[in-house]
């Protein structure tokens, strides 16, 4: 075990995620970490250390990221791999206070958060706003949370099976969200973003926003609260509705889907680019398939992310403003390939195999170990 420990250790350093100090964690007692738990691992760490999480089947308790620049990284949101264990822990909070250094520049990666993220929480008088995060191919199962004003964030290839709250008072710059996956229950969400109000360059690009409404997209809220001056590009909306509470915002080369018309909001709901002040940049399709390869069981309202997203033929093919697909992304070189999300960015073992049945004393055991990259 202590030559696989190296073995990621190498590993981690060849991707270059750090040239700092890499720390262990598992919550499995049949894998060994260097910590038990995710805090410890960074109480433990100086600024720009990297802490390594192992996929294990209990959930690992939440951590703060308070005065450091800590990158944390999990093995996905699926694994693709023999042993297919993911990290899920129970939240996390990164904020900044000025009592010492700050977690500007902190990274999470390939994590499962079971509980509300708090990133920037105004938690104490005197917090001020984390600046430069990443959010890297995770997976939120229960909310997103941002008060205070901040600028850079870099949300890609992750999943949100909930809600993504802001704060109206506060100013946010230089966000974008790329390449994720947004699913909107119907029995359980009331609404998918809140209160992005003021924005300057935030901006949403090759997303897919989908529900479980099979019935169409007027009755699901994708964006809450007046929220404003948003760029919305290549993006598909699939029985979705992101036009009633969106303004002053600007959509290029968006596709809408399966929305059922409203006699007394039927414009916004199907073209939310000719609502509210918004600003249709060109090449926006109105109320067609995207034609994607799942597309049946998309509008059948599943909320799998591991479907087949890619789009076979149609309006959406080849028609963002990059001469993309309209969706999420499939590129063949570099990390933007929705099939690659799936997994965190680090090299992983995918299988290890011992090939000697039987060892004579003194005799040697073979082995055979499998690794793979998503980069």
């Amino acid at each position: 075990m202590k030559k696989l420990i190296l073995f990621f250790c190498a590993m981690m350093f060849t991707a270059s995620i750090s040239f700092c100090t890499v720390r262990t964690v598992s919550s499995n007692p049949s894998t060994l970490g260097q910590f038990s738990t995710i805090q410890a691992a960074i109480d433990a760490s100086a600024d720009s250390d990297t802490v390594y999480v192992y996929g294990s089947p209990n959930v690992y308790s939440s951590f703060t990221i308070l005065d450091k620049k800590i990158t944390v990284i999990g093995p996905g949101w699926s694994p693709d791999k023999n042993l297919p264990l993911t990290a899920m822990v129970n939240g996390a909070i990164v904020r900044n206070s000025p009592a010492g250094g700050n977690p500007d520049g902190s990274e999470l990666h390939g994590l499962v958060f079971n509980s509300f993220v708090y990133l920037s929480p105004n938690q104490v008088g005197g917090d001020i706003g984390v600046n430069n995060i990443r959010l890297i191919r995770c997976q939120f199962n229960n909310g997103l949370q941002w008060d205070l004003s901040s600028s850079g964030l870099l949300i890609e290839g992750c999943v949100f099976y909930n809600s993504l709250n802001f704060s109206s008072t506060a100013t946010y710059q230089n966000f974008l969200f790329q390449n994720n996956y947004f699913f909107f229950s119907v029995c359980c969400l009331g609404y998918m973003v809140n209160a992005l109000t003021n924005s300057v360059n935030v901006r949403f690009d090759h997303n897919l926003f989908t529900s479980s409404n099979n019935a169409g997209g007027g009755s699901v809220v994708m964006f809450n609260t007046n929220c404003r001056f948003l760029t919305f590009s290549n993006n598909v909306f699939n029985q979705a509705n992101v036009g009633g509470n969106v303004s002053f915002s600007t959509y290029t080369n968006n596709i809408t889907n399966n929305i059922t018309l409203n006699s007394s909001n039927a414009t916004s709901n199907a073209t939310p680019w000719a609502v509210n002040r918004n600003v249709d940049g060109g090449g926006n399709i109105a109320n067609q398939s995207p034609g994607m390869v799942d597309q049946a069981s998309v509008n059948a309202g599943s909320g799998s992310p591991s479907l087949n997203f890619t789009i076979a033929s149609g309006p959406a093919n080849n028609a963002g403003s990059d001469g993309k697909d309209m969706g999420l992304l499939f590129d063949t070189t570099g990390s933007l390939n929705w099939d690659n999300s799936k997994n965190s960015r680090v090299p992983r073992i995918f299988s290890m195999n011992i090939t000697t049945p039987t060892v004579t004393p003194g005799g040697n055991l073979s082995v055979t170990v499998e690794a793979r990259k998503s980069n």
